[in-house]
């Protein structure tokens, strides 16, 4: 994360815990890949305030899916890290781990506003065809077309 800048090293007042979370992987616990890097951001998320931005309903989503000839699914690639933190708040993303306290340039999982703004920069994005052949849901895309054409 480091080489790709998702994070900086950087001295900070936030200092929020690493965890390792096991991942459903089927690999042996004595694996390193069976587990996910994570940050717990409890104590960050009770005094975060946000706007507060509604997530479709999947039941909506699902009944609104047009029936054509062709349906495509996307899976957004790294969801969150494809937004930016706000440079005021990359400070208050601070983790510590043995090498050093690091912080998010890109948004990380479980700040507790990364879904809403995440869906609605999704939707601002796509606004002119969310409902009518797209739908959206966090990073799931779902395309209806009549054909390959």
């Amino acid at each position: 994360m480091l080489k790709e800048e998702t994070i900086m090293p950087i001295q900070s007042p936030y200092a929020s815990p690493v965890v390792l979370c096991r991942k459903n992987n089927g690999l042996p616990p004595d694996n390193p890949k069976a587990y996910r890097f994570a940050v717990d951001y409890r104590k960050l998320n009770v005094i975060t305030k946000y706007p507060r931005y509604p997530l479709p309903l999947i039941d909506d989503l699902v009944m609104n899916i047009p029936h054509t000839g062709i349906m495509s699914a996307l899976d957004l690639r790294l969801r969150y890290f494809q937004m930016a933190v706000s440079p005021s708040d990359i400070v208050k993303t601070a983790f510590v781990t043995k090498n050093g306290t690091y912080a998010f340039r890109r948004m990380p999982f479980g700040l507790s506003g990364a879904a809403p703004n995440f869906q609605k920069a999704i939707d601002i994005i796509i606004k002119a065809v969310i409902g009518k052949f797209v739908n959206v849901y966090m990073d799931d895309v779902i395309i209806s077309s009549p054909s390959f054409t």
